[in-house]
């Protein structure tokens, strides 16, 4: 048994957050005591799956500006509150003496953040020290040489959960030829797809958790009032209540339907007539396993790529539409999503997945290679 730290902080969606407990949840399973310290603001609506959680003082964004962090109360992070976090990281990591270290996203993320990360792995001494990516994180070439310095001096791999035969690495974050040898694609780490019953008649319409996708919100409402079909309409963000009560009120009809993200949303997603949402990490393994018919629009706020390309790679599977930020109004997402509810379901996307198994044995490989 060996004892495995993550430190992740999820400052916008809720996506490194759940994939963190679920590599967390893998590892317990096969006998890893786990520690996840976590820098981001609390989601009710995430399970725990029984994880060990240690929750810093929360920083966050304002929508995708990650140049400034802010507290709960919406105002810069301070030096003094900075400081406070390190020093909790530094404690929890030293209490814990972790055999392996794991950093969600940084260094080819998280560049903000990157002096709490290498206080962790100043406090982990001796430990394994494994970055953990997913599958596209946002291309930042003109940090590609401080990322790979750190990479050098700091780590002994990098854990890429994503399926290469999709979208490697290196289309996105074309790291030196020597560090190519620690890049270790792991699969899409998720669930196994939820069983689906008799296809359902709503257009089910998803954000994600975080705050994202508020455009797609107010379109979707407006695209309900032009179709036949019932809409449902899940969203994110800590004002979910809020958003959703207020867009009740003011656009409630019979084939509408605006609330919070649900810890179901697998299974009401396994049983749409058709799914609309954005293209982040989790959304788009749990379609690609399904045959529900699906639009996708993904986030480019902030100039982001990210989704963009992902959803770029999955939109030559039937039954995959995408829809730009661009160019999605009432009057376009109304027919698209109708089409798509009258026609039939759509064949499954095969991608390597599974709950987090194949990146903890690539974990322990590394680790009995490190023993004399």
């Amino acid at each position: 048994m060996a004892r495995l730290a993550f430190i992740v902080c999820h400052l916008s969606g809720t996506g490194h957050l759940v994939r963190t407990l679920r590599l967390g949840a893998a590892a317990m399973a096969r006998g890893h005591e786990v520690l996840v310290i976590s820098g981001g603001r609390a989601l009710a609506h995430v399970d725990d799956l029984g994880v060990r959680v240690l929750d810093l003082p929360p920083l966050t964004v304002t929508g995708l500006d990650f140049s400034t962090l802010v507290t709960p109360d919406g105002l810069p992070a301070d030096e003094a509150y900075r400081q406070e976090r390190v020093a909790q990281i530094q404690n929890h990591i030293a209490a814990f003496t972790p055999d392996v270290l794991i950093t969600e996203l940084f260094p080819l993320g998280r560049r903000m953040l990157a002096g709490e990360f290498l206080a962790a792995i100043e406090a982990a001494d001796n430990a394994l020290i494994l970055s953990s990516v997913r599958d596209i994180p946002e291309p930042k070439l003109k940090r590609l040489n401080e990322a790979a310095d750190h990479l050098r001096r700091h780590f002994d791999g990098v854990l890429v959960h994503g399926d290469d035969r999709l979208v490697p690495l290196a289309a996105t974050w074309p790291l030196p030829e020597d560090l190519m040898r620690v890049i270790y694609h792991t699969g899409y780490v998720a669930p196994p797809p939820s069983v689906a019953g008799p296809r359902g008649k709503e257009i089910l319409v998803a954000t994600g958790g975080g705050n994202l996708g508020r455009f797609l919100v107010q379109v979707a409402i407006k695209a309900a009032a032009l179709s036949p079909h019932p809409w449902r309409i899940l969203v994110g963000g800590p004002d979910a209540a809020e958003i959703s009560a207020s867009a009740m009120v003011d656009h409630g009809s019979a084939n509408l339907t605006v609330e919070p993200a649900r810890q179901d949303y697998p299974d009401l997603l396994a049983n749409a007539a058709c799914s609309v949402s954005l293209c982040g990490y989790n959304t788009a393994v749990e379609l690609a396993g399904l045959s529900t018919p699906a639009i996708l629009v993904p986030s480019e706020e902030g100039g982001e790529q990210e989704q963009l390309l992902r959803a770029s790679a999955l939109a030559g599977h039937e039954g995959i539409d995408v829809i730009r930020e661009r160019d999605l109004t009432p009057e376009v997402l109304t027919p698209a999503a109708d089409a798509l509810t009258a026609g039939p379901r759509r064949p499954a996307i095969p991608l390597r997945t599974d709950q987090g198994e194949a990146a903890i044995a690539c974990i322990e490989a590394l680790l009995k290679d490190r023993i004399p």
